[in-house]
């Protein structure tokens, strides 16, 4: 089922589902105009693609502007390729946050009665809102530096801010080429954010919940039993009525650990490839982006003197380096969040009243020990795990990369 605006302002994901309708990718309405709006998006990030194609044709071995160019097309063909997987499987996109909602209302009874359980639910929306509203300024400061520099930094030089039309000198349509370099960097790197930020959301929300089934099955005790009854007939044994009041509990959280694992299936089956897409371009951007802004400012040891005179481009390379960085990184800190927030609901298990409890008590105990303690990694691709590890083990491509372009540099 589609959203609505209004049915939007009611889901935990509003911001992310707004953000996207706003750049053209989750319709809030039946209307034929905003499929166009659609269509006209993704066509602007071919359009800019196939711009940074042509120029790294025309020109020729200059490996400086090739590294601009290239640090611009894969940022582009990034959000192109996860727009367009976006609109492809949208039902099961506007499925998964009907899931969310309702995974979220699955224990907010639980949270209503408890302060602490209703504080993580509130602090991992908060913390989900403000990295999405931080993305999106972060963003808007790229566009400042991107966008205006070539007029300020080349005045009169008919300089265009991505993509140098070396076929025609820049002098066809100039301002027009001008605009639509801008409006299509500008749509495509907010749509490839907003995805991210999206997915990150999830992950947060759904490590938020593990995280009060952790509280709440922790708290399965007889404690109660001692207050109601007295220490003395508490230590005869507590009656029936405890015994199956902490079953019923048991049973609910099961059940709720269930929900939350049946999720992060079809999680996982719907982030896969956008992962691993930003995966594959955030490194190809990092070492492009670091080659640039590093070997074309060393300084000559004789002269003193810079081997590039655009520091423009240098700053612009600098300024973008943390954005490839930050979307791997985002992926990595959430999912991991996810993978120690349902390891540990194994650890309360073991924290419960298991010893003085019912025989059924027990052997449902066992079974969401058994299932607890197998590791929740969500991955892209299905093959790479995405942890901590992972973001380590990207930044060392990205270099690895980035010291085989200073090799071919210096040959």
């Amino acid at each position: 089922m589609a959203f609505s605006w209004s049915t939007s302002g009611h889901s935990v994901l509003k911001l992310n589902i707004r953000q996207l309708c706003l750049f053209g990718m989750w319709p809030l309405c039946d209307s034929p105009l905003y499929n166009f709006y659609s269509a006209l998006v993704l066509t602007l990030g071919v359009w800019n693609c196939m711009e940074g194609a042509l120029a790294i044709g025309y020109s020729g071995a200059d490996l400086e502007e090739t590294t601009l160019v290239l640090a611009n097309s894969f940022t582009t063909c990034s959000g192109l390729v996860k727009g367009i997987l976006f609109v492809w499987y949208r039902p099961q996109y506007y499925a998964m946050a009907q899931r969310l909602n309702a995974l979220v209302w699955a224990q907010s009874e639980a949270c209503t009665t408890d302060t602490t359980l209703a504080n993580i639910l509130q602090n991992s929306r908060r913390r989900a809102a403000r990295i999405s509203l931080a993305m999106f300024l972060f963003l808007f400061l790229q566009a400042v530096v991107w966008f205006p520099m070539p007029l300020i930094a080349h005045p009169g030089e008919r300089r265009l801010p991505l993509v140098q039309h070396y076929w025609a000198g820049n002098n066809s349509y100039y301002e027009l080429s001008y605009i639509v370099q801008c409006c299509s960097a500008n749509y495509l790197a907010n749509v490839s954010f907003g995805m991210d930020c999206l997915l990150v959301t999830i992950m947060i929300l759904v490590a938020a919940q593990l995280k009060v089934l952790t509280i709440r099955v922790a708290a399965l005790r007889m404690e109660q039993a001692d207050t109601e009854l007295g220490v003395k007939q508490r230590l005869e044994g507590p009656p029936a009525v405890y015994q199956d009041r902490l079953y019923k509990d048991m049973c609910l959280c099961i059940e709720n650990h269930q929900q939350i694992l049946r999720f992060v299936k079809d999680l996982q089956r719907v982030m896969n490839p956008i992962a691993m897409t930003q995966f594959i371009f955030s490194v190809l951007v990092a070492c492009v982006a670091l080659f640039q802004a590093t070997y074309f400012t060393s300084v000559d040891s004789s002269f003193c003197v810079p081997q590039s005179t655009d520091f423009a481009a240098v700053f612009q390379c600098v300024a973008f380096l943390p954005v490839p960085g930050g979307q791997v990184f985002l992926y990595c800190w959430a999912a991991q969040n996810v993978a120690d927030e349902a390891q540990a609901v194994s650890t309360a298990a073991y924290s419960c009243s298991w010893v003085e409890s019912s025989a059924a008590f027990k052997h449902g105990l066992r079974l969401l020990l058994c299932r607890a303690q197998k590791r929740l990694v969500l991955t892209a691709g299905y093959c790479y795990p995405i942890d901590r590890a992972a973001f380590l083990s990207l930044v060392n491509a990205s270099y690895s990369y980035y010291a085989l372009l200073g090799q071919m540099n210096r040959h």
